[in-house]
């Protein structure tokens, strides 16, 4: 997904920003596993969904850790925005593409996956073929169409970034199996 909606700002910057929503104190830490650095917000009170909506914004693209009370709420509110936001971006990436008006309608436990699927992928174009079509079932990006269509990652960023579009307007949730990665 496009991240030009998060502010480029160092983790401190975040942290300190996150801290004048009112959730302080606020600490960074770099995880090794994740190989990023996260913010974690201890506050003495009861963050409420303004103090929650502030930190969303303030946090920018890091991950913001807070006690089990107020977790779930800043997760909810994070996802509604950035779910917004993102659907937007693909709503204009598709029209400028002259795809908006073809996506197909997606209904979670109404619609035929297979179906579906095999509609999004023909219109991505013939590089899509199958891109959903795995024993891991259509909620996931095939691994062998990943290592045929996307090794160089550049050759198929076209491809990939009009299923994440289709899929994002459309609905549809899907994921990547394991540490799929690129060979070169």
């Amino acid at each position: 997904m496009p991240f030009d909606v998060f502010e480029r700002i160092t983790a401190q910057e975040a942290a300190n920003r996150v801290a004048q929503c009112g959730l302080a104190p606020v600490t960074t830490r770099y995880d090794a596993d994740l190989h990023e650095d996260l913010l974690t917000a201890t506050p003495v009170n009861l963050a409420t969904d303004e103090q929650l909506a502030c930190a969303d914004k303030a946090a920018s693209y890091y991950t913001l850790e807070l006690p089990p009370s107020a977790q779930p709420r800043y997760d909810a509110i994070r996802e509604a925005r950035l779910s917004a936001v993102f659907k937007a971006q693909a709503r204009v990436w598709l029209s400028a593409r002259g795809l908006l008006n073809q996506v197909p309608e997606y209904r979670v436990g109404i619609t035929n996956d297979a179906l579906f699927t095999r509609r999004i992928e023909s219109l991505c174009g013939p590089r899509a073929r199958g891109a959903f079509q795995s024993k891991f079932g259509f909620h996931a990006v095939s691994p062998d169409w990943v290592k045929r269509n996307l090794n160089p990652p550049e050759r198929g960023g076209e491809v990939l970034s009009c299923l994440m579009n289709v899929t994002t307007v459309a609905g549809f949730e899907f994921g990547f199996i394991g540490n799929e990665c690129y060979q070169r």
